[in-house]
């Protein structure tokens, strides 16, 4: 039986379910909404049904020629929390693992295209060293700032803000009033 006080290893990754799902729930909405704009408009309900299927495709392929990534460096999921380190997949299968006690900033930032920002108290102190600017991506403000998406990440955001409070030296600290 494990000891109390040593957490376990959480893999968060992405989910194809949470993906269909989100999909699933996405395009009827738009139907819907395409089907009442017809009948206040006077026009038969299946007139132009297809039409909020193409926005629906516009949009996500527009989505994400407008957020580009600032270079090949952004790290991604799988994102791995052990007892000793935060680990962060990075490009070409590097990894970047970061002690609990290295890490002075770990705080998930948006609601609909959330992510989760990592910045290392000592870059030196990672495996491999962090260089300046070297996993740089789109909305990164800060030389050593690791910026992870978390679209469709399973388990989830809340057991990963649980796990970060638990994890995190000091969490407790940062976020009194």
């Amino acid at each position: 039986m494990a000891a109390v006080d040593q957490p376990s290893t959480i893999e968060f990754g992405r989910s194809r379910g949470r993906e269909i799902a989100q999909l699933a729930t996405a395009l009827p909405a738009l139907a819907v909404a395409g089907v009442a704009i017809n009948l206040a408009a006077g026009d038969a309900w299946w007139d132009g049904l297809w039409m909020p299927f193409l926005w629906f495709v516009i949009f996500r392929f527009s989505v994400r020629s407008a957020r580009p990534w600032a270079s090949g460096h952004q790290a991604r999921l799988p994102l791995r929390l052990t007892g000793e380190h935060l680990e962060v997949a990075g490009p070409d299968g590097r990894a970047l693992a970061i002690e609990w006690s290295n890490i002075s900033r770990a705080e998930i930032r948006g609601r609909w295209r959330a992510f989760l920002a990592i910045e290392p108290a000592d870059p030196n102190r990672t495996r491999p060293p962090l260089k300046r600017w070297e996993w740089t991506g789109h909305g990164q403000s800060r030389p050593y700032e690791i910026l992870v998406p978390l679209a469709y990440l399973s388990p989830g955001r809340d057991l990963l803000r649980r796990e970060l409070a638990q994890r995190l030296p000091d969490a407790e600290s940062e976020h009194a009033p």
